[in-house]
């Protein structure tokens, strides 16, 4: 059966000016589209390009996220170089501030979650509970 995880992520494009957001955007879902690591997760049923709100998400539930998986190993490559975006120094992409990014991961160990985040990220952007329920409420 394996060892299953619920995951969710999503890189978001924010910027006063709605044209550089969405410049911004663009260039970064052309970078992507250009690297063959990152394909299988822009293929991937469970993503969702959303281009009028300049967004990339996904979530799934339940999920084997191994990083030896090829199609895992797509999405962590989509996930760096959002991360590359918002630790351009260098300024070699459009507007790189304009990039921010948050990844959950929570496992079936209580202690299990991971999360990685970059730019200007907000929290409530992906939620997670853990919660009881009972048959007598």
């Amino acid at each position: 059966m394996g060892y299953r995880s619920d995951v969710a992520y999503t890189i978001r494009f924010i910027h006063d000016d709605k044209t550089v957001a969405t410049q911004s955007f663009y260039v970064f879902l052309a970078e992507a589209k250009s690297k063959y690591e990152c394909a299988a997760a822009l293929d991937d049923a469970a993503i969702e390009i959303d281009e009028k709100r300049q967004q990339i998400n996904f979530s799934v539930e339940g999920i084997k996220w191994y990083a030896s998986y090829p199609e895992i190993a797509s999405h962590q490559a989509l996930l760096k170089l959002a991360n590359d975006w918002c630790e351009d120094d260098d300024l070699s992409h459009p507007k790189p501030e304009a990039c921010a990014y948050l990844f959950y991961r929570v496992g079936e160990e209580d202690d299990d979650i991971e999360r990685h985040c970059g730019g200007n990220y907000n929290l409530d952007w992906i939620n997670f509970t853990r919660h009881l329920g009972t048959d007598w409420s």
